[in-house]
């Protein structure tokens, strides 16, 4: 009876346990139905399929993709180490050893070689210096290959012409034809010219007419290191009654610099000119046959070399001068031997730079020159050695508003010959170009020097020139000038002055990029303290000018 009532107990228990089975399967069945609410599928675990490798340039990327922690980016130290913020790393794994390298990944900063320490700084570390010292440190872009228009050598820096075609507001920039790694820059003015005083005396005076043409051309490299630079010009002129005062005018130059360090270059230059004498100078012997030819042959070097803000700069030229014998009215020839000279220049400056547009300096230098003959005027020969002492202030090359410098300082010349009185004076020197306005410049020249003198009992002459010109723009193709310049000579050890005053006014009209018109006047007034040296002159010029 006992065994008959287990039984029963036993399998009402498993029926109790079997009935909610139908239940639950029912559940599971409702909660994997789309049409009722979700929580998403199961989560599973797959193993992506390895990349096929490509044929790349670029390092193999690994199969297996590892996540990093992106780390804040610190000051990585020149050994790797990081004092402040060590961390012990993990010894690499037997796997990881010959593991191949992995391409950067985004916010890991990974360790690299140290850098060199340039000017005394960490590479690694933040520049903390101002503008200008940075600029102080870095060495000069190159003069050429970004913008070969604007790129001239000049041994000398106050003759640099770039401040002429800065205050020249000219509306288009010659584009030039590319030749090879050279840029090629031509130009041609034609035009006509007239003379109410041709031959600039104060009794006979001649007017005339004439034909003139100035050709030109600039050959210059575009290199990011190194530069050459060639250039010719000429003028000739066809005058219709006195075709004594012809020109014919040329110029070859070549100059060229050698980048030796990233702050070291040396300079060259090598040229020959020849133009016809100027009439109206107390030491001119143009007979009335026509007027001598000057050829002058002049060679300079300069070495430049650049420490921080300081620089320096080491230069030196040749130059010969060479008359040619003056033709007479009956054809006979006058000798002008006694004025042929050569000369000797040596200059050394240094420069300290404030900021790229402001640097001061100070120069020394000497002269020496020495004549073929003695003077026919006195049989004394003019040879002679003299110093010259300038400081001053620059104001670069690169700048918006002002470019150029301006110094002052002292010259003396001695001559051999003690029956000549020295020379000495104070000196003035300045090419400047200023920019008023968008629409306005201002071009500022000044140059002192000693010029020759063919009179008894003079040596040379101090001679002083300074000069002005204003340019505006009415519209952007129209550009209006007017200027002046006032030159004097004062001759030693005779009382002889000559003071030449000259105004211009002029006008271009820009008509494209390649072509434009222009139109000068220019009035001379010229005074001496010699007899009947005293004489005015107008001159004006029309023309065309073409370019590329």
């Amino acid at each position: 009876m006992k065994l008959r009532v287990h039984e029963a107990w036993l399998k009402a228990g498993v029926a109790a346990a079997l009935l909610p089975l139908p239940w639950l399967a029912g559940t599971v069945a409702l909660a994997q139905a789309p049409s009722g609410p979700s929580l998403g599928a199961w989560p599973t675990i797959t193993q992506p399929a390895p990349r096929p490798v490509l044929r790349s340039t670029l390092p193999p990327v690994a199969t297996e993709r590892q996540s990093a922690p992106v780390a804040r980016i610190r000051r990585a130290d020149p050994d790797g180490d990081d004092p402040q913020q060590a961390e012990p790393q993990p010894e690499p794994r037997p796997d990881e050893e010959a593991r191949e390298p992995q391409a950067p990944q985004d916010g890991v900063l990974l360790p690299d070689e140290p850098q060199p320490v340039l000017d005394g700084l960490d590479p690694n570390g933040p520049d903390t210096r101002e503008d200008e010292d940075v600029q102080a440190f870095r060495p000069p872009e190159p003069a050429a290959g970004y913008d070969p228009s604007q790129f001239s050598i000049e041994i000398e820096p106050v003759l640099d012409p770039r401040m002429s075609q800065f205050a020249r507001l000219d509306p288009y920039a010659p584009t030039g034809i590319r030749v090879g790694t050279f840029v090629l820059y031509p130009e041609a003015e034609i035009g006509a010219a007239a003379f109410n005083n041709l031959l600039r005396t104060g009794t006979d005076r001649r007017s005339d007419v004439a034909l003139e043409a100035r050709p030109s051309a600039r050959l210059i490299s575009t290199w990011g290191a190194h530069a050459l630079e060639f250039g010719a010009r000429g003028l000739a002129s066809f005058h219709n009654e006195l075709p004594s005062e012809d020109d014919r005018a040329w110029a070859l130059e070549a100059r060229g610099r050698l980048d030796v360090t990233r702050r070291t270059a040396i300079e060259s230059s090598l040229g020959r000119e020849v133009t016809q004498e100027t009439r109206g100078t107390i030491n001119t012997r143009a007979g009335a046959g026509g007027r001598s030819d000057v050829t002058t042959d002049r060679a300079a070097v300069a070495l430049n070399h650049r420490f921080n803000r300081l620089s320096l700069q080491l230069r030196g030229a040749v130059a010969e001068r060479d008359y040619a014998p003056a033709i007479e009215s009956d054809s006979s020839t006058l000798s002008n031997d006694d004025r042929d000279t050569t000369q000797h220049e040596v200059a050394l400056r240094a420069t300290w730079e404030f900021k790229p547009q402001l640097s001061a300096f100070g120069e020394i230098g000497t002269d020496e020159r020495d004549y073929r003959a003695a003077s026919r005027s006195d049989g004394l020969r003019r040879d002679s050695s003299g110093e010259r002492y300038r400081a001053g202030v620059s104001f670069g090359n690169s700048g918006q508003i002002v470019r150029g410098e301006l110094a002052v300082g002292a010259l003396k010349q001695h001559f051999d010959d003690q029956r000549l009185p020295d020379i000495s004076g104070v000196i003035v020197d300045a090419n400047i170009g200023w920019r008023i306005t968008g629409l306005t410049s201002l071009q500022v020249s000044a140059r002192s020097d000693i010029g020759e003198s063919t009179v008894a009992g003079s040596g040379g002459a101090m001679v002083r020139s300074v000069g002005a010109e204003v340019r505006h723009a009415f519209r952007r193709n129209i550009v209006g000038s007017a200027g002046v310049r006032l030159t004097r000579a004062d001759y030693a050890g005779i009382d002889l002055v000559e003071q030449d005053l000259t105004t211009s006014l002029g006008v271009d009209y820009y008509l494209s990029r390649e072509v434009s018109v222009f139109g000068r006047y220019a009035h001379v007034n010229f005074s001496s303290t010699s007899p009947q040296g005293d004489y005015t002159a107008d001159e004006i010029r029309v023309g065309v000018r073409v370019r590329r």
